[in-house]
């Protein structure tokens, strides 16, 4: 955990008797040192990742947020043996820092742990489009950055226009090209962040798992493949106690809610 994170939480006053912000972090840390220092003892490693994961969902609880909180916390349910909710975390995490290379590589490991249908792609995550490379930005940064090189764009008309040399207005179309495509970037930025919002990340929790095509058990399975836990998918609709989810190729089906975890504000 970054020591600006830990340095901001320490402000938090403890409220009522309970534990600071900081005095959680704490603990989860010490329990995830814990787990490290027992790997030789897989239960007991196990127990402390479990309570190192309880502590950090904790803190998402009081609304700690971010990108290195669901990064231990996907850590520390990986380590527990419960790579569905570590998946979740790493999904979550990956809002905050797209680019993060570590998050990227765990999320991957984790998914290497998923027993996903032989052949075909059904059942499988889609492919990332996004360049690695390519850092994800706070979207006030995309405005910012947009409007300076607007800005730069009519300076360089403005010179061009009082008989400046022609390169000013080869350095204002650069200029307006890159203030768009920082506008878009913001646009696309802005549509991920509500489509997350209305379709939340599931992850289903459990082996064998039938995507049906109604919310009940009288209704035919949409496919005959069952499909395991940590197979990931997009909330459609909730009835009762039912899910219609949407797989990433496309496959709209029911599931139980009680087999799978749902990117829900607050905790799983």
């Amino acid at each position: 955990m970054p020591g600006i994170l830990l340095l901001i939480l320490a402000t938090v006053q403890s409220v009522d008797g309970l534990p600071t912000d900081a005095e959680v972090l704490a603990e989860a840390a010490a329990a995830f040192h814990a787990g490290v220092e027992n790997r030789s003892s897989p239960s007991e490693a196990r127990t402390h990742f479990q309570q190192a994961a309880e502590r950090y969902q904790e803190l998402r609880r009081r609304g700690v947020d971010g990108a290195a909180i669901n990064h231990n916390l996907g850590n520390a349910y990986l380590l527990s043996g419960d790579y569905p909710r570590a998946i979740l975390a790493y999904r979550r995490a990956l809002r905050f820092a797209g680019s993060d290379r570590r998050i990227l590589e765990a999320l991957a490991f984790a998914r290497s742990q998923v027993a996903y249908p032989a052949g075909g792609n059904f059942g499988r995550p889609s492919v990332e489009q996004r360049p690695p490379w390519l850092p994800r930005l706070a979207p006030a940064w995309y405005a910012g950055f947009g409007f300076v090189f607007y800005y730069l764009a009519w300076s360089a008309v403005s010179c061009w226009w009082t008989g400046r040399p022609g390169r000013w207005l080869m350095w204002s179309a650069l200029s307006f090209s890159i203030a768009f495509l920082l506008m878009g970037a913001l646009a696309a930025e802005e549509w991920r962040d509500a489509d997350f919002t209305t379709r939340p990340v599931v992850v289903l929790s459990d082996d064998g798992v039938l995507l049906r095509t109604g919310n009940g058990l009288s209704y035919p399975p949409r496919s005959e493949t069952p499909l395991n836990r940590g197979v990931e998918a997009r909330l459609l609709f909730v009835r009762g106690d039912w899910l219609q989810i949407e797989l990433s190729g496309g496959e709209i089906g029911w599931v139980p809610r009680e087999y799978a975890l749902v990117d829900e504000s607050g905790g799983d």
